[in-house]
């Protein structure tokens, strides 16, 4: 059964870290923790998203489909986020994701998310905000690692 998130916990984490007591405690309510076991696939390239994931505990590696089979192109460790592009649009998965040790991953369903984005719009500001951030450093960092091609 998942378990609730404690807000305490929330405010360590850099997707939330703009929410003040209040913010937190209505986020904590609409999110979830859940446990996985190593190696449990948590989605896969080219199937819907619904779901993003932030690592409590563990980690989750990120996969890419190539002419050669898979890749591994990222590794997902404590507060980090994955899945993200799956709240945004309504695109297949970009790539795969698996867990790669027993891990206890926060869960906020594109369902919740919208509900905040309903209820308590400037919330789900704030997080568009950070989600924004956090997904521009990794083309940061990508394009860094074009240029070493």
């Amino acid at each position: 059964m998942p378990e609730q998130v404690d807000y305490e916990r929330l405010k360590e984490i850099p997707l939330f870290k703009n929410l003040n007591d209040e913010e937190l405690s209505i986020i904590s309510r609409k999110i979830f923790i859940k446990t996985y076991k190593k190696d449990a696939t948590l989605f896969v390239e080219g199937m819907p998203g619904e779901i993003l994931y932030i690592v409590e505990e563990g980690g989750v590696d990120i996969y890419k489909k190539t002419s050669k089979g898979e890749a591994k192109v990222a590794n997902i460790g404590p507060g980090e986020i994955v899945g993200e592009m799956s709240l945004i649009d309504d695109e297949p998965r970009s790539a795969s994701g698996r867990t790669n040790t027993d891990s206890k991953l926060i869960v906020i369903t594109k369902k919740s998310f919208n509900e905040i984005l309903e209820s308590d719009p400037k919330i789900a500001a704030k997080i568009c905000m950070s989600l924004l951030k956090i997904v521009s450093k990794r083309l940061r960092l990508t394009d860094k690692r074009f240029e070493t091609l």
